[in-house]
């Protein structure tokens, strides 16, 4: 009888592996459960990892929000539900709220019984007319500085998979790690399948990954804006801060980590 596949290897299947690193995520789950010193231990020509935020990091402002903007315009969301939707993110960037994450629940209900090649088609257009445009050019400098070293380039965000693996493939990154929405028979179901990778979520994922990619933490990069980020931040050892706001800007200074500031 075959082994039930857990939730985080789902996710992990999702993320964009090779074949032999598809393989690695069912034997690894043994492994870490049989010796845990091989987490991170005993690996040969660790690769260096750089993990890079989305909303505010690579672009300027929030991935979500340009996307109920969209569905606004479009007539999919009525004008009460934008303007609590944005009363949120201001409070967020405000460092008022720290996560949001039943409002965020909330607000992918929108999509339910879309059909998932429609949506895609909304995302491939939401990201030529409002997104592309608000990609930092700094934040592309800094990926092709890395691409160079032969740095491996990964996107981790909260917002929806199917926009940032579209940007992903626009920066030519290796990975994406974003929130999965539930399909259902080729239907969205306006429901979230797994974790809203977030917080301390974007940690866990990477651990998990860490031993399948090979990645060295201890050499890896983190770019992030927001307190929030301050898990993987802390787990790399090299941490970067991009247009922090005060409390990770007090973090970054404590830690003497980078600090970047972005424009358009």
């Amino acid at each position: 009888m075959a082994n039930p596949i857990h939730s985080w290897q789902k996710l992990l299947l999702r993320v964009g592996l090779r074949e032999s690193e598809r393989e690695r995520i069912f034997k690894n789950e043994y492994e870490t459960k049989n010796n845990s010193s091989c987490f991170n231990e005993n690996l040969q020509n660790k690769k260096i990892a750089v993990f890079f935020d989305v909303d505010g990091t690579i672009i300027d402002g929030q991935t979500q929000k340009l996307m109920i903007s969209y569905f606004y315009q479009k007539k999919k969301i009525n004008f009460t539900f934008l303007l609590k939707i944005y009363f949120w993110f201001l409070l967020y960037k405000i460092g008022l709220v720290s996560s949001g994450i039943s409002l965020m629940k909330g607000g992918y209900k929108l999509v339910e019984g879309i059909k998932l090649k429609e949506f895609k088609n909304f995302m491939l257009d939401l990201f030529e007319k409002k997104t592309k445009s608000r990609i930092y050019p700094q934040a592309i400098e800094r990926i092709n500085f890395h691409k160079k070293k032969g740095h491996e380039i990964v996107l981790i965000s909260k917002s929806c998979k199917i926009l940032i693996d579209i940007i992903k493939d626009y920066l030519n990154a290796s990975l994406s790690i974003a929130t999965e929405l539930e399909v259902k028979n080729g239907i969205l179901t306006g429901k979230i399948e797994g974790p809203i990778i977030h917080r301390e979520e974007k940690l866990k994922i990477v651990k998990k990954l860490t031993p399948i990619k090979n990645w060295n933490l201890k050499e890896s990069y983190a770019y992030g804006d927001h307190y929030s980020d301050l898990p993987l931040l802390k787990a790399v050892g090299h941490a970067c801060v991009v247009n922090p706001d005060r409390k990770l800007k007090k973090e970054a200074e404590r830690n003497n980590w980078s600090i970047f500031y972005w424009r358009l």
